[in-house]
């Protein structure tokens, strides 16, 4: 991805990880969660990427953010491996692909547009929080800052038109588009039966059942069990879950 001179400022902040998975690669963290440079980000879903990849394996990071869970991936699919990157933002986007080159990772491709059910264009809400923005179909976000107009790709069409190696690994976080997300790459879930690791979040427990139901409701129909990873955060002011959902058939 070619930088922007609006962009190139922000680099300046790129830091080295200090622990975890990702100890010793070098992030651009601009007003991130701290615990991305700290190392200590959501360490079951960092355990979780690296014991079920494997050199060589390819990774779909959907809702990248800032890259971190792509550093981690990419470091351990090596360089036989490949690791693509879904993130609309373009400031987050920009910032993954500068990571990727700072830590070395060619193996890494950003594409700087959300997944969804079907291919073409969409609002894009943003957030004050740097990965809090949703696709307008999934509802505001709480702290709503303005809107963009991106790209939106089925992920079955992304692997189908671009050549994508089919993923061995998904990581899903996108504020409530998950269903969407799912949708577009049935085709993907029956052909290439990859694992998935999802969020889920909602400002109430009622909130995050009823997204939750709904998710696991789908995957088991696509023969996945489904199993809850250790929790990240205490839940006291967001509700957030993470799932591990693995074929049946495997």
């Amino acid at each position: 991805m070619r930088l922007t001179g609006k962009f190139l400022g922000m680099f300046c902040d790129a830091r080295v990880i200090a622990k975890g998975e990702a100890a010793g690669l070098k992030l651009v963290a601009r007003s991130a969660d701290p615990n991305f440079v700290r190392g200590t980000y959501e360490p079951p879903i960092q355990q979780a990427i690296t014991a079920n990849l494997a050199p060589g394996d390819a990774f779909f990071d959907i809702g990248a953010n800032i890259g971190f869970f792509c550093l981690i991936a990419a470091r351990r699919v090596g360089p036989r491996g490949q690791v693509y990157a879904f993130e609309p933002v373009p400031r987050n986007a920009e910032a993954v692909a500068e990571s990727a080159r700072l830590s070395g990772f060619d193996t890494i491709r950003v594409f700087a547009e959300a997944a969804g059910s079907t291919t073409g264009r969409g609002q894009l809400l943003l957030a004050h929080h740097i990965g809090g923005a949703a696709l307008a179909s999934a509802g505001a976000p709480p702290d709503m800052s303005g809107r963009l107009e991106v790209g939106i790709v089925a992920i079955d069409d992304a692997i189908a038109r671009r050549g994508l190696r089919p993923p061995s690994l998904v990581k899903i976080d996108v504020e409530g588009a998950e269903i969407d997300v799912l949708g577009g790459m049935t085709q993907t879930l029956r052909r290439h039966r990859p694992k998935v690791i999802y969020e889920v979040d909602d400002a109430t427990r009622e909130g995050l059942d009823r997204k939750a139901r709904r998710i696991a409701e789908f995957l088991t129909a696509a023969g996945y069990a489904l199993k809850s990873l250790p929790a990240s955060y205490d839940n006291r002011e967001w509700q957030v879950e993470h799932v591990f959902a693995q074929p049946m058939d495997t």
